[in-house]
């Protein structure tokens, strides 16, 4: 599966050591940052408080953790982190209020959370099924993807940095962090007939309409509410994906994996209240942009890890069957992402310029990025986790430990920031 090594390093990206120039040479875009040096050309030191939805433990909590430790170590103790754990000062809905209020500084939004804040990356969230089957491949390329949309794209970026602004925030990185949705089940489900009266927990529109394509009944649940829902049977089903049943402890609950390609996960960003971003001078600006690529490296590493535990581990640690559906559920899916992407520029929210432009964008970055995976070496014609495993060249050692990100991750940051 991995022809990805590191005798392809050098070779695969010969504008890295220029990407990290654009990165640490950042202007500060819109945010001049005129409020951070001190009148002796030294940053002055500011403590930003940043809420994560999860606990240190957790890959998004750990992540973030990474963030800011390359963000101190970068501004050489300037800027400093005060972290809120677990939503301990306002719930996953009401995060974009609490930093334009200056409750809190920084925080990872979830736009299908709280819709009518986000109504364009929440009508985004449909399109995330545009990535290969393959795994890692189809992660790698809807992250890279999605984030040059987002920092950098001629018809996303203004687009999203006008919507965010005028809620008090603005993006350091958005992120599109599920490859694609499958289904964890305390009852075997392996045909469309299966899914009739099937209570699923879902995140949010697009995925409600994905359910009830299928003939199921989706149930929204917020992240800190999927445990208790699950084990108590409010639903029947939790759509996430594996690394998520290891992290949440849900697989330790057992029951029914079903592999499928359901649309992914596009909906989160890493953001800063305008008010936080003014205060940082360029140099701390600059810092906070590079530190993407350390939330990254952390995340996608627990992602590969997760992904090989759960398929190695699930079975004999926790009862897990992992089922084969029947083909016909998933040409059921492919064919509503079909028409959802045909009708999405006549769905867009109001205000939402040229949302065709938007569309088409979207897809051709899709595109390109899928071209920049493979010439990095990774395989993009797999069929899924099943494929990534045969395709290890050792299946006992974590897959962090095989798999070299660095190339990528320097892609992504020449990419996503070459215009701030």
């Amino acid at each position: 599966m991995r022809k990805n090594t590191k005798a392809l390093r050098n070779s695969a990206l010969l504008g890295t050591a220029a990407a990290m120039l654009v990165v640490t040479g950042c202007t500060g875009g819109a945010g001049s940052g005129s409020g951070g040096e001190g009148s002796g050309g030294e940053s002055e030191e500011r403590t930003l408080k940043v809420q994560e939805i999860f606990a240190p433990g957790e890959a998004f909590a750990d992540s973030t953790q990474a963030f800011g430790d390359a963000v101190t170590e970068a501004t050489d103790g300037s800027v400093s982190f005060e972290y809120f754990w677990s939503n301990s000062v306002v719930p996953t809905n009401e995060i974009a209020g609490a930093m334009n209020d200056g409750l809190l500084d920084m925080g990872r939004i979830q736009p299908p959370a709280s819709p009518a804040d986000f109504p364009t990356m929440n009508w985004l969230s449909s399109a995330s099924s545009l990535n290969t089957q393959a795994f890692p491949a189809g992660l790698l390329q809807k992250i890279g993807a999605h984030l040059e949309f987002a920092m950098a794209s001629e018809t996303g970026s203004a687009q999203l940095d006008s919507e965010l602004r005028n809620l008090g925030i603005q993006y350091i990185g958005a992120f599109a962090l599920v490859q694609q949705y499958d289904l964890f089940c305390s009852k075997p489900v392996t045909s469309l007939d299966d899914f009739a009266g099937l209570k699923v927990r879902v995140a949010g529109q697009a995925w409600v309409d994905e359910i009830e394509n299928l003939g199921g009944e989706p149930v929204t649940l917020l992240p800190e509410e999927i445990y208790e829902g699950f084990q108590r049977g409010i639903v029947d089903c939790v759509m996430t994906y594996p690394t998520h049943y290891v992290n949440s402890g849900l697989w330790e609950l057992g029951g029914y994996y079903v592999p499928l390609k359901l649309n992914g996960w596009n909906q989160d960003g890493l953001t800063l209240s305008n008010a936080a971003w003014d205060s940082l001078d360029e140099t701390q600006q600059a810092a906070m942009y590079g530190a993407v690529k350390d939330w990254l490296r952390v995340f996608v590493g627990r992602q590969l890890d997760g992904y090989w535990r759960f398929m190695t581990e699930g079975a004999e640690e926790h009862g897990i069957e992992y089922l084969d559906p029947d083909s016909e559920i998933q040409d059921r899916i492919d064919e509503h992402h079909d028409v959802v992407l045909e009708e999405l520029a006549a769905a867009a929210p109001s205000g939402v310029e040229d949302p065709q432009a938007i569309v088409d964008e979207y897809v051709e970055l899709h595109e390109k990025w899928l071209g920049t995976i493979e010439e990095l070496g990774f395989d993009v014609e797999g069929n899924g986790v099943n494929d990534f495993l045969a395709g290890l060249e050792d299946p006992t050692v974590p897959p962090s430990e095989q798999i070299d990100l660095e190339p990528w991750l320097d892609a992504i940051i020449e990419a996503a920031y070459k215009n701030n």
